[in-house]
């Protein structure tokens, strides 16, 4: 792993994009198959997906693009934690005394405790000897 990889809040961009990796597989299938049966077409004709089709375009879109990982712009553009992390010169969030309110939404997510022992590892061992054994 590469201490570039490790994200401010402590989560590791490459695994995320390991385990993206199937999902964008399966999105560029889809694609192909809608595209044998020119669903562009189909969704124009039925009156509630022609609505709904570009903004689901949209998130196949997003589904197809490989994420360049937190530090390089990649994951939520708006996110409050990189934001943080960034202005007070942090490597990442372990440098912080506890996990802030701005960790909420993440933890809804990533509910396997990744984030939480990541940090603590980083904390207890420094991000260098954290990359070295992980």
């Amino acid at each position: 792993m590469e201490k570039e990889s490790i994200a401010y809040c402590g989560l590791n961009c490459e695994r995320c994009q390991h385990n993206f990796a199937d999902i964008r597989d399966k999105a560029n299938a889809l694609v192909e198959a809608m595209n044998k049966v020119n669903f562009s077409e189909v969704a124009k004709v039925i009156p509630f997906m022609n609505s709904k089709y570009k903004n689901f375009m949209k998130i196949i879109k997003f589904l197809n693009s490989e994420c360049p990982g937190c530090r390089e712009g990649g994951g939520n553009p708006f996110c409050g934690i990189r934001k943080c992390a960034k202005k007070k010169e942090y490597f990442t969030c372990a440098e912080c005394k506890q996990f802030c309110k701005r960790f909420n939404m993440l933890f809804r997510v990533h509910t396997d405790n990744e984030i939480q022992n990541n940090i603590e590892q980083i904390k207890k061992e420094g991000i260098d000897k954290f990359v070295e054994t992980n």
